[in-house]
């Protein structure tokens, strides 16, 4: 079951979301649509509506209505006042920007609205996630006898990027969606037990392959670890820990920049937990010396040999 902060430090851990992040599971599909978007997208719903708010759902003011009722609340107005009470001193820059590029006639998206977009889902993490988690986290990674890196997509990559920086600190990291497939990434996983430890990548639009897995995992006893963008992911209900990265973006289906943060936080923790990290490193960065740069080492370079008449 998915882990729950104490914290109020967090948006998550604001007793409205908190809330409904435990009831969404046991709702019905039509007001589950309507939980999953405000736990994506928490700042736009408290500014919306009943009548916009189902529109963005594609469900109706009494579907609206009735989940409000689900969390012991009078209705829609008092779900909003929630909302607003817990989230008025926050802005979404995605949605202004989002905005604002519908305004312009060419459409234009340049660096500047990137970096924008990344700094905002960075803040966003540092918002949504809990010390005591994260911490959590880390210690079942140094625990664990064999880490099972999973995501598929874009996911992939980022699966692949954890565990070549992690692969030297802990016992054994892989990375199980890389050559061969959901097919082969079924067969790597057939060996994991009770003793290991499965992170799972995904961002919208969840994998089928990912969810699977990981239940698979679950049930062989086995450790499950996500990253995900909200409490919205199907995924948390799967894990035991989450952690999340917002990856809302106004032209791509889902950023990556807060997985990645994510990613090198975790590594960084457990570097600086193994009393070993420092001389691993060490020997790491003498092994491949060979093939960097270093200043003031640089080979002349050979002349070119005359011809033969």
């Amino acid at each position: 079951m998915p882990s729950t902060s104490s914290s109020s430090s967090t948006v998550y851990s604001a007793p409205i979301l908190r809330k409904l992040a435990e009831v969404a599971p046991q709702l019905q599909p039509s007001l589950r649509k309507v939980a999953d978007f405000i736990l994506r997208h928490p700042l736009k719903s408290a500014t919306l509506t009943i009548e916009e708010l189902a529109q963005a759902t594609q469900t109706s003011p009494a579907a609206v209505n009735r989940l409000a009722k689900a969390m012991e609340l009078r209705g829609y107005i008092s779900l909003k006042a929630e909302l607003v009470a817990t989230l008025q001193d926050m802005v979404s820059p995605v949605d202004k920007l989002r905005d604002e590029l519908a305004q312009r006639p060419d459409g234009a998206f340049g660096l500047h609205e990137q970096l924008q977009i990344a700094s905002s889902n960075l803040g966003a993490a540092a918002s949504n996630n809990d010390a005591a988690v994260f911490e959590a986290v880390i210690g079942r990674l140094l625990g664990a006898r064999r880490i099972y890196i999973l995501g598929f997509g874009n996911s992939a990559y980022m699966a692949g990027l954890a565990a070549a920086n992690l692969v030297p600190f802990c016992d054994d990291a892989t990375a199980i969606s890389m050559e061969g497939g959901n097919e082969n990434a079924a067969y790597r996983l057939a060996a994991i037990t009770e003793r290991d430890v499965l992170l799972t990548i995904s961002l919208p639009r969840y994998s089928l392959d990912t969810l699977q897995l990981a239940r698979f995992a679950r049930e062989r006893g086995a450790c499950v670890l996500a990253i995900t963008d909200s409490p919205a992911s199907p995924l948390v209900e799967i894990a035991e820990y989450s952690l999340f990265a917002p990856a809302e973006h106004p032209v791509l289906i889902s950023s990556n920049s807060a997985v990645l943060a994510l990613i090198e936080a975790l590594v960084a923790g457990v570097m600086a937990r193994n009393k070993e990290a420092v001389s691993l490193a060490q020997e790491l960065t003498e092994s491949v010396m060979a093939y960097l740069h270093v200043p003031g080492t640089e080979r002349a370079p050979r002349k070119p040999r005359k011809r033969r008449p």
